[in-house]
């Protein structure tokens, strides 16, 4: 770190020392145009106009003796750290392939460019100008929001043509390529302060949509968990209060639409309203499956108590990182 003194020069301007080491490394003399980008408190001072994307960075991912599930651990950890090649090698990758290509498929802008019996090689074609931060967050949170309909939809009947607990399925894996692309730029913009002002944001709200998509990805797992057990409900024609399930779903579903909405409006009122009406919602779903005993009932409303907690979790969002 150097530490420089803030010079008046003239009626109105003020200068300041750059460090010699980085004028050589830049090959500077005197003259030449510097360019300076502000970013809340944050002046970035850069030696070309619009740097292009740094160095290409790549990645071998060795496949022997690991599980398909460590393999997708770290394709998915080497998609967030910005790589932009990752090569998948080794003697079982001919056995892996189908599972791995979808583990590549299943993140936003990654393709498979090249692939042999003992060699895959993806690659990232995200163009960090053309996407905007706040637009996927609305788009997880919508797609999440319908989730949680269409769960509350098929409490009264489960049509065995229409498949709700499978088209959760396939929504929450949308969800989950979103939730990872955001994860890829938010983590961007902590190493690279020149994202954060090409996506515009702020080094607090950086943060602060972290844990907001870490929470919905979350509450999106639940709802389409919900949906499978309401099938398991109707499969062995148990005796349980639908009604009283379906009102009592949709006071969840609108505690958290209401945490979601004093988040975009920055209401703290109704967020500590929220966080106020957690305990009488966990008492309700108890008091439900206190007269509706069974395993299912007891694992959903579990699960509407998770909910209600993790939206909770998104009203001390609004009032800690604002």
């Amino acid at each position: 770190m150097h530490i420089r003194k803030l010079v008046k020069s003239g009626l109105s301007s003020y200068t300041v020392a750059l460090p010699k080491e980085w004028i050589d490394r830049n090959r500077l003399n005197k003259g030449a145009l510097l360019y300076i980008e502000e970013h809340d408190n944050l002046l970035t001072i850069s030696a070309e106009l619009s740097k292009e994307r740094k160095e290409r960075k790549e990645i071998v991912i060795t496949t022997e003796g690991k599980s398909e599930k460590i393999i997708r651990r770290e394709i998915r950890s080497a998609y967030i750290n910005d790589y932009d090649r990752i090569y998948l090698k080794g003697s079982n990758i001919k056995v892996l392939a189908a599972a791995l290509k979808k583990d590549v498929h299943d993140l936003v802008s990654m393709e498979t460019i090249e692939e042999s019996t003992d060699k895959i090689v993806a690659r990232n074609f995200l163009d960090f100008s053309e996407v905007e931060v706040t637009d996927i967050v609305r788009r997880i949170d919508n797609i999440t929001r319908s989730m949680l309909s269409d769960s509350i939809s098929c409490i009264e009947t489960y049509s065995s043509e229409y498949d709700m607990a499978q088209i959760l399925r396939e929504r929450d894996a949308d969800v989950n390529r979103l939730s990872f692309m955001v994860f890829k730029l938010l983590k961007s913009c902590a190493g690279d302060p020149t994202i954060c002002t090409r996506l515009k944001l702020s080094e607090l709200e950086v943060l602060r949509y972290w844990h907001l998509v870490f929470i919905i990805e979350k509450i999106a797992d639940e709802a389409k968990r919900i949906a499978r057990l309401i099938k398991n409900l109707h499969a062995k024609k148990s005796k349980f209060d639908r009604k009283g399930l379906t009102k009592l779903f949709q006071e969840v579903k609108t505690h958290y639409e209401g945490v979601m909405k004093a988040f975009y409006k920055k209401d703290f009122n109704l967020a500590d309203e929220i966080y106020l009406n957690k305990t009488p919602m966990l008492k309700k779903c108890d008091e439900y499956f206190e007269d509706n005993k069974c395993l299912e009932i007891a694992d959903i409303t579990g699960k509407f108590k998770s909910i209600v907690s993790q939206s909770d979790d998104i009203s001390k969002i609004i009032r800690y990182l604002n």
